[in-house]
């Protein structure tokens, strides 16, 4: 069954501060089936676009919590899947510039920006946030691992396009992955292709949380140095996000999360329902109590099981 909540945040993003966030697609309907995705691997994987969620159902819930006075930095088109795969992008995104003067963010994995009416659906968005996360093809299917009918070069070159129409601001994010992609040698691999695209910023990230593979494993601090210095000044590596006001719906979701966890162990999913709480909101709140020790993380088979822990 289809979550009926579509808008979720406030969240704490460590790339856009506040994030007021927007699903446009069902959950992991995606072009790509990323090894480090931190929903788990992708249900659906498609390049069809079509209207998946009624952008009238997204807008009205969107509008509920501006009229509440939420406080965002960004409006970010994201959610659980790639949203361009909604047809209906464009219109959700004209509708939002004509309604608020909060900025308008797309985190996006860059797949289908080949195509030129998704490049056309997305030129009101303030900021356009995608992915790079290979310099080759055997990289692209080793990390991506993206429908058979994306190449690298499509892809690629998709961003190139993108990077000469669009007049906003684009900040490329490079998911590093230790032994897969993240040596000096694939820095300076990337640097030819970032050179190629000509973003405002790069962004280096790494897995921070449980990944959809366990081989997908987080880069050490003085490798991001090394290969941000080669990358360029355009790159930055990118830290924790820090607020320094007290959030009570922040502590009182802690709670709740620690009591449900210490009656049995639960997967996302079973958070995410037990709580009435997007999944993505639930991710911010699951990374500080793994870094604090306060759960546990335990994977079998193929899912994720969050516990409380003892120690």
């Amino acid at each position: 069954m289809m979550s009926e909540y579509f808008v979720y945040g406030p969240v704490p993003s460590r790339r856009l501060g506040r994030s007021l966030g927007l699903d446009l697609v069902p959950y992991k309907v995606c072009s790509y089936d990323c090894i480090y995705c931190q929903l788990g691997r992708t249900k659906e994987k498609t390049i069809e676009r079509k209207p998946y969620i009624p952008v009238g159902k997204i807008l009205d819930q969107l509008y509920k919590k501006l009229e509440e006075g939420v406080c965002a930095d960004y409006v970010t088109v994201a959610g659980s899947g790639e949203p361009t795969l909604n047809s209906d992008i464009g219109s959700l995104i004209h509708d939002i510039k004509k309604h608020t003067e909060i900025p308008v963010a797309l985190l996006t994995n860059g797949s289908l920006l080949g195509d030129s009416q998704v490049r056309e659906s997305i030129m009101e968005s303030d900021v356009v946030l995608p992915s790079l996360d290979a310099y080759d093809q055997e990289g692209f299917e080793t990390i991506n691992r993206p429908h058979r009918d994306i190449s690298f070069e499509a892809m690629v070159q998709g961003l190139i396009d993108f990077r000469r129409e669009y007049p906003g601001e684009i900040w490329l994010e490079v998911f590093m992955l230790d032994g897969i992609n993240s040596t000096e040698t694939d820095a300076r691999q990337f640097k030819h292709w970032i050179e190629r695209v000509n973003p405002q910023k790069v962004h280096l990230n790494t897995a921070v949380r449980p990944s959809a593979e366990t081989y997908a494993r987080r880069v050490s601090p003085e490798q991001m140095a090394r290969f941000c210095k080669i990358v360029g000044e355009k790159a930055e590596v990118i830290a924790p996000f820090r607020d320094s006001e007290k959030h009570e719906r922040r502590l009182a979701i802690e709670a709740d999360l620690l009591n449900l966890l210490a009656r049995r162990p639960c997967t996302l999913d079973d958070i995410s329902s037990g709580l009435s709480v997007h999944k993505n909101e639930i991710l911010k709140y699951i990374e500080p109590l793994l870094k604090k020790h306060k759960i546990d993380v335990v994977k079998k088979d193929s899912l994720v099981y969050y516990s409380f822990s003892n120690v």
